[in-house]
């Protein structure tokens, strides 16, 4: 990334952050206005160093975020499937799989994807996404009660 655009960054940074602090902290006192500048600097300050030293940038598209969806759409159902469990009183059905994979790759889009659907993959309290197997071309996934 060009300096221009670093610095962009860490100012739209430093702006959101700030405005978060503001609305939180619901005063607009100097000192309120001082301490929110300053955890403002430091949040910015720290996005900038991790941005610098990431290996890949995500460049999810929305098709990919839309996929996201769907394992929300699942929550309730899997809350249901663990309370079936907790009352029952029984040892869960737990297991893993394998999940055939294909975005292995380390450009961009890849990387996002992978992101995707590890988050996705584990939003769903029945179920959480162990392992990206890059060889395999595979997600290690465990499902803790079975779908009945």
């Amino acid at each position: 990334m060009s300096s221009g655009r670093a610095v962009l960054a860490w100012l739209g940074w430093w702006v959101a952050l700030l405005v978060l602090y503001l609305a939180l902290a619901d005063s607009r006192r100097p000192e309120e206005l001082v301490a929110g500048a300053v955890v403002a600097v430091l949040g910015a300050t720290a996005q900038a160093l991790v941005r610098r030293g990431r290996e890949v940038a995500l460049a999810p598209t929305p098709r990919m975020l839309l996929g996201l969806v769907r394992p929300l759409r699942d929550v309730p159902r899997d809350l249901v499937l663990l309370a079936r469990v907790l009352v029952h009183r029984s040892a869960p059905d737990a297991r893993t799989e394998r999940v055939p994979f294909a975005a292995t790759g380390r450009d961009p889009h890849d990387a996002a994807q992978r992101a995707v659907a590890v988050i996705g993959g584990s939003i769903a309290p029945n179920t959480i996404v162990i392992e990206v197997d890059e060889e395999r071309g595979e997600l290690l996934v465990h499902r803790l009660a079975d779908e009945r």
